[in-house]
């Protein structure tokens, strides 16, 4: 029992993960038949109120979290939770992004793509904007089809249901597809789409960075720290960077606790910024 317990222990994000993934994703999609769908899109989509037309912006915002309730609910339930105890929805419970880094630790590192060159937080919230705007020009629904709760889910389901794998071979599924490929299962990490592209992920890392003065964040103790770079090999979202000392970029970070277990000084730990 030991043993079992020492494995469940040291794994229990990935055992999160696999969870999120089973609740969310076909073919067992618990939560999503919970609601009324199959997948996550519709009733259950966290990202169909961000699509508004420009006439009657308000009343079409209310319209979209009354048509996408589960969606609009579990997009507050996550900010709510990430104020407080930081972004636990990405780091162990997002079937997208839990998905993308499993299938991303499958594949060699010689042939991924390191995206740490990117400024991410000047990246994604110039994106965030332009997916706002574009719903103002009229390609909302383009960026709804582009989108990875639409490409995963549909991937996931299609040795069940034919119409996915008939949509998966249209331009915009192989476009989604080539999507994902590039930004998560081919990415250093695999979790370029969720520090780039993710609109969830841009308002989640908004309140992480809220939430520092009262709530639970990954921390580095500046008097352990020997700047050895090791925690900063590992971010699988490029949030660390190192001079004499690690620091910690709160717009990125994930407390996916990794670089915890990585570094050698016991320098890196999950608790409150300041007392």
């Amino acid at each position: 029992m030991t043993g079992i317990t020492k494995i469940l222990s040291e794994n229990k994000r990935y055992i999160f993960m696999l969870l999120g993934i089973a609740l969310f994703l076909p073919p067992l999609s618990v939560i999503p038949q919970a609601a009324g769908e199959v997948n996550m899109c519709g009733t259950v989509c966290p990202r169909m109120f961000f699509i508004f037309s420009p006439k009657g912006i308000a009343s079409g915002f209310i319209d979209n979290i009354g048509a996408a309730w589960f969606g609009s609910a579990l997009v507050g339930l996550i900010l709510v939770v990430t104020l407080f105890f930081g972004r636990l929805w990405c780091s162990h419970v997002c079937p997208i992004g839990g998905t993308s880094e499993l299938i991303s630790r499958g594949i060699h590192e010689r042939v991924k793509i390191n995206f740490s060159i990117i400024n991410a937080p000047a990246f994604r919230y110039g994106y965030f904007i332009v997916f706002i705007a574009g719903a103002f020009l009229g390609i909302g629904s383009i960026a709804c089809k582009f989108c990875n709760f639409r490409v995963i889910p549909f991937l996931a389901g299609a040795p069940f249901v034919p119409a996915y794998r008939t949509y998966l071979t249209t331009s915009m599924g192989i476009a989604g597809l080539a999507t994902i490929g590039v930004s998560g299962f081919f990415a250093k990490g695999g979790r370029a789409y969720c520090n780039l592209l993710c609109p969830i992920g841009a308002l989640d890392s908004l309140s992480n960075r809220l939430g520092l003065t009262f709530g639970k964040r990954m921390k580095v103790d500046k008097d352990k720290c020997i700047g050895c770079g090791e925690c900063k090999k590992t971010c699988p979202t490029w949030s660390i960077s190192v001079s004499e000392k690690a620091e910690i970029d709160q717009l990125s970070c994930m407390p996916c606790r990794i670089c915890e277990t990585k570094c050698p000084e016991g320098a890196i730990s999950y608790g409150k910024l300041k007392a």
